[in-house]
C-alpha cells in the first residue's frame, strides 16, 4: 500500500489536474479578496487589523478550496476506473481495502496542501488588498487552530468526494453529485431534522457548511467538532462505500 501511495503522490503532483485545480484556487482567492476589498473599503471606520480579521472570517465563505478539491478528487480518482488499471492492482495481490484507503490518504494530503497553500495565498492578498503584513492580526495559536480545524473539514470533504467516486465510478457524474452536495446538502439535512422532528441539530456535523462558520479567533472551540466530523466521515462514508467496493465487480 505504501508503494501505491508513493506512486499516486508522484503522479498527482506531476499531473495536469492538480496544477489546473491549484491555479483555479489561486485565481478564486484573488478574485474574492478583490471583491471583499471593494465591499470593506466602503467602511472607512474600520482600522487595518479589523479589516484583516473580517477578511479571514469570511475567507472560506465562497469555498475557494472546496470546489477545486472536489474537481481534483472527482477527476483524478476516477482515472483507474476509466482506464481499467484498477483491475491490474487487485490482480497483483493488493487488497481492495488497501487500495481504497491509499486513495483516501492521497486525498487528505492534497486537501492539506491546498488548505495551507490557500492560507499563504490569503496572506499575500491580505498585504496586497488590505495592507496588513504577516500574522499581526491575531495570535499564532489562533492561526494554528484555524488551519488545523479547516484542514480537518476539507479532509472530511475529500473523504466524501472520493467515496462517491468509488460508488459512481464516473468523473463527470461524481463531480456533479459532489457539487450538488455543496449547495444542497445542508438543506437536505435541515429538512430531515424538520420531517423527523429531531431535537438535535445534525447539520452541525455537515463538514461543508462548517467550513464557512469557523472564525479565526474561535477556531480552538471548534476543534473537537472538526475531529469528530473527520473520523465520522471516515467511518460512515469510507466504511460503508469501502465495504460496497470490496464486494462489487471491478471489471
Amino acid at each position: 500500500m505504501l508503494n501505491l501511495i508513493r506512486a499516486d503522490f508522484y503522479k498527482a503532483i506531476h499531473g495536469k489536474v492538480l496544477k489546473v485545480c491549484f491555479l483555479m484556487m489561486t485565481g478564486w482567492i484573488f478574485l474574492c479578496a478583490y471583491a471583499q476589498k471593494a465591499t470593506i473599503g466602503m467602511r472607512e471606520y474600520l482600522v487595518d487589523t479589523e479589516v484583516s480579521v473580517n477578511y479571514w472570517d469570511s475567507f472560506f465563505n465562497y469555498y475557494p478550496v472546496v470546489f477545486p478539491l472536489i474537481i481534483f478528487c472527482s477527476y483524478y480518482f476516477s482515472n483507474d476506473f476509466r482506464q481499467g488499471t484498477i483491475k491490474h492492482f487487485i490482480e497483483k495481490g493488493l487488497s481492495r481495502w488497501s487500495y481504497f484507503f491509499s486513495k483516501l490518504v492521497i486525498g487528505w494530503i492534497v486537501s492539506f496542501f491546498f488548505l495551507v497553500s490557500a492560507f499563504l495565498i490569503g496572506l499575500l492578498c491580505n498585504k496586497i488588498f488590505f495592507g496588513v503584513s504577516g500574522l499581526s492580526f491575531t495570535d499564532i495559536s489562533n492561526i494554528v487552530s484555524y488551519i488545523f480545524c479547516e484542514a480537518l473539514y476539507h479532509m472530511a470533504v475529500s473523504t466524501l468526494a472520493i467515496s462517491l467516486v468509488f460508488l459512481i465510478r464516473n468523473s463527470a457524474f461524481s463531480m456533479a453529485v459532489n457539487a450538488l452536495l455543496i449547495f444542497f446538502g445542508y438543506l437536505v439535512l435541515h429538512g430531515l431534522e424538520s420531517i423527523l422532528g429531531l431535537g438535535y441539530n445534525i447539520t452541525i456535523f455537515w463538514a461543508i457548511s462548517n467550513i464557512n462558520k469557523t472564525r479565526i479567533d474561535m477556531a480552538v472551540q471548534w476543534l473537537p467538532t472538526a475531529l469528530i466530523i473527520f473520523f465520522a466521515y471516515i467511518i460512515i462514508f469510507g466504511g460503508v462505500i469501502g465495504t460496497i467496493f470490496k464486494k462489487r465487480d471491478i471489471t
